[in-house]
């Protein structure tokens, strides 16, 4: 059953969204603490461990291909909740799955419905960004980032200390924990996620000018299939999943045979990396108010730039910790900020927009960590981080040169506008 929106405190529109975000990144990250059980108990070797990962992969790519037409036809807290569910069922799934093929099914649906999961939250975050004229995408990324952390944290804790609630079974018990959190923020938490997309096209025909404000459903979208901007948003994406993937499979390479970190100190870089980028995007919406979108994607980018160069061309341990956190830092609202911009994109449907944008940079999310590899097997991975720079730096060009300011300040003078003009026609008539 759906709901006015508009009747709705902002605070719960968006607390919900904050369950959608918590979602995918919670319960990716629990699944991670699992893949040592799952190795030892189906006696995997390295090739079929990773053509388990590959379903994942495989199974998100597909969800890229309908997820459009879901959201469409259902809204997004309908999709939330069935891939929510789903999710959490896959999450069981693991301790009980008898044979190897049989895991790599339930790996291919729990990618894909955590990848429906992740457009659905991001579609509707740049639809409450449309319709409550408030920036929040960096701050629900934020939330993302944070289940990543305690998904790993709180599964790995349950195992590591022995606790075992159900069935005298480690995994079980914390496999059922995991299940729990999912479907509580899938089904109770996504409550007041949005039912309906027509109301942002309704929004966006307003603020263009071109419909007069009614009830009505907005008639659908006849545009390009997707429009330079936002080919040079998931460029942008493309590029900041590579720098993110490359941040959590190399840096841990990069100290221990660059910097001859010992090996149990090699976790260190990527977390001085996620540390710092989940704080900078739980604070990212308060910094876009006051400076503006373009300004911290393009400062970011050169902040993170800078920090790549710093990890590599000062040979001290410490200085690349320090390097790494930077690019943290810079990293942290420049693929937010860029799903942002892609919802004022009014030439395509807002979840189509959002979903192209997402699907370039998913590729580069997958291609980037074994593209490093395979160039850094040839020039070194100190070169091969260079190289990754300079298309950090190109993006804060693209940054500079293609995207709107998006600050507070000027998401309030338009909306500001806009209820004067009404006004006055109000008056008129």
């Amino acid at each position: 059953m759906g709901f006015v929106w508009s009747d709705i405190k902002p605070s719960r529109l968006i607390n919900s969204n904050r369950a959608a975000f918590w979602i995918p990144g919670f319960a990716v990250a629990s699944w991670g603490p699992f893949i040592p059980y799952i190795k030892d108990r189906f006696a995997l070797t390295e090739d079929h461990l990773g053509l388990l990962l590959m379903c994942m992969a495989i199974g998100a790519m597909s969800a890229m291909t309908f997820a459009s037409a879901l959201l469409t036809k259902f809204g997004c807290r309908a999709v939330v909740r069935v891939c929510g569910v789903m999710v959490a069922l896959c999450l069981a799934s693991v301790t009980v799955m008898p044979n190897f093929y049989g895991l790599c099914a339930v790996l291919f649906i729990f990618g894909l419905n955590s990848e429906c999961l992740s457009i659905a939250a991001n579609v509707n975050a740049g639809a409450l960004e449309t319709l409550l004229k408030r920036n929040i995408m960096s701050g629900l990324h934020g939330v993302y980032s944070l289940g990543n952390t305690v998904g790993v944290f709180l599964v790995a804790g349950f195992l590591g200390a022995g606790l075992t609630f159900v069935a005298g079974s480690l995994l079980l018990t914390s496999c059922i924990v995991s299940v729990l959190i999912v479907l509580y923020c899938a089904l109770i938490g996504s409550h007041y996620m949005l039912t309906d997309l027509s109301v942002v096209e309704q929004a966006r025909a307003e603020e263009e000018g071109s419909a007069k404000a009614s009830t009505e459903q907005a008639p659908a979208k006849k545009g390009p299939f997707i429009t330079p901007i936002l080919f040079l948003l998931g460029c942008i994406c493309f590029v900041m999943f590579i720098v993110e993937g490359s941040m959590m499979d190399w840096t841990g390479v990069f100290l221990t045979t660059v910097r001859n970190v010992p090996l149990h100190e090699a976790g260190y870089g990527f977390a001085a990396f996620a540390v710092m980028m989940t704080i900078c995007r739980l604070t990212g919406d308060k910094i876009v108010s006051v400076l503006g979108r373009r300004r911290v994607m393009t400062m970011g980018a050169i902040f993170a730039t800078a920090g790549i160069c710093l990890a590599v061309t000062v040979p001290h341990p410490m200085v690349a910790l320090v390097g790494f956190a930077m690019v943290g830092v810079g990293a942290a609202n420049i693929v937010p900020q860029a799903i942002s911009y892609a919802a004022t994109e009014t030439r395509v449907p807002i979840q189509r927009g959002i979903l192209l944008v997402n699907a370039i940079g998913y590729i580069g999310g997958l291609l980037g960590p074994a593209l490093i590899g395979f160039i850094a097997h040839r020039i070194g991975l100190e070169y091969t981080f260079l190289i990754l720079a300079s298309g950090v730096l190109i993006v804060s060009l693209i940054s500079y040169l293609k995207i709107r300011s998006g600050s507070l300040d000027a998401i309030k003078a338009k909306a500001n506008t806009q209820i004067e003009a009404q006004q006055a026609a109000a008056q008129q008539a």
